[in-house]
């Protein structure tokens, strides 16, 4: 490889001078020039010493210090792999006017572009890692940021909801005394007044239980117990009915029958009571056909539980984000429901997911299937 040699003796300083040429046509006044000539100097020594193995060279070692100094300049990767092109293009026209042997001249080729990528590759492999790696850092700030705010609203809910509970609960005592203390006679004329109340007390109890399940540390976990996934069903429709009458809803129910699932069944009612309302809310704002669809089925490994309704389709731009805090589009909402959903049916050990298009939007809670032992 004598001609090798040769070759970068006699043509460094045109490589070097049409490298730069293209660099500063590319990047006007973006570049220190004396430092370039230094660093190309450098380059062109690592690849012409072909002796050397280039992982084993001593300028290749300094190429973790060359990517640092590219770095504190603000100089991008694309920058980079432009100025490696450019040198190659220099590479190319300094060797076009080289005399050699053909055979030779490829040879001297294959060599050199093959160092001139390696490098290459190197550079571009640090300066990856350098961005995986910033954007890992970042990623982790923000979680760890949304950690704490959720860990704050967490607090914020659970001290609330036992300030509201507290009330509720005198509330409630002297609310079952009154039943009992009235007269049949003079409880037959409220009692339909009476049923009103219970049941709304009961939608406020629903709602501070999704408000400490939403809090990081819930004062007790309910226990899991085995229920017939219809009676879930069922004991959800009674909390909804009314709104269903109320809006002309009409309800169609596919219920498989046998299913038995191993769940917290207030918390898992409360997941289905959310969704059949939100079901509700969608239908009030949509127009033609209003209908709720409640499907049941299982499989050998899970049992799934599907709500849909002929409502509008879920905006885009909110449907990446529908299960997260906060995220909501209704005027007096809170955004927390699919959240507490999510967390619910997670702690559960199931899924849930949604389908949504302009005919129809799908709600599916994958759970567990429960097998006798």
């Amino acid at each position: 490889m004598s001609e090798f040699i040769r070759f970068f003796e006699t043509h460094t300083g045109t490589i070097i001078e049409n490298w730069i040429y293209r660099m500063e046509t590319a990047y006007p006044g973006q570049n220190n020039l004396d430092l370039l000539r230094a660093l190309s100097k450098k380059y062109i020594v690592l690849i012409a010493d072909i002796d050397i193995p280039l992982d084993h060279h001593p300028i290749y070692r300094e190429f973790e210090v060359w990517c640092e100094n590219l770095l504190q300049q603000k100089v991008t990767i694309d920058q980079v792999l432009k100025s490696s092109a450019f040198f190659r293009e220099a590479f190319i026209d300094a060797i076009a006017e080289f005399d050699a042997e053909r055979s030779e001249l490829m040879r001297l080729i294959a060599c050199a572009i093959s160092r001139i990528d390696t490098f290459q590759a190197t550079i571009y492999t640090y300066f990856w890692k350098h961005a995986h790696g910033k954007i890992q850092a970042q990623d982790k700030l923000i979680e760890d940021m949304h950690d704490d705010k959720l860990n704050l609203i967490g607090k914020m809910a659970s001290s609330m909801a036992h300030e509201i509970r507290n009330p509720l609960t005198t509330i409630k005592g002297f609310f079952v005394l009154v039943r009992k203390l009235l007269p049949p006679d003079e409880l037959g004329k409220i009692d339909n007044y009476l049923d009103i109340i219970d049941h709304e007390f009961r939608n406020i109890e629903m709602q501070i239980t999704g408000f400490l399940s939403f809090s990081r540390k819930p004062i007790a976990d309910e226990d899991s117990i085995v229920t017939p996934l219809n009676e879930l069903i069922e004991k959800t429709l009674l909390l909804v009915s009314p709104l269903l009458l109320n809006e002309n809803i009409d309800l169609s129910l596919s219920l498989q029958e046998g299913i038995r699932v191993k769940i917290q069944k207030v918390s898992v009612v409360q997941v289905f009571s959310n969704l059949l309302n939100n079901a509700i809310d969608a239908l009030r704002e949509g127009k033609g056909d209003r209908k709720i669809i409640v499907l049941t089925y299982a499989d050998d490994a899970y049992t799934y539980v599907r709500i849909s309704n002929t409502g509008p389709e879920i905006p885009q731009e909110m449907q990446q984000r529908l299960f997260a805090p906060f995220v909501t589009s209704k005027s007096d909402g809170t955004g927390l429901g699919l959240a507490i959903c999510k967390q619910i049916v997670e702690r559960n050990g199931g899924t849930i997911s949604f389908e949504s298009n302009r005919h129809e939007t799908s709600f599916t809670v994958r759970l567990n299937s429960f097998l006798d032992e």
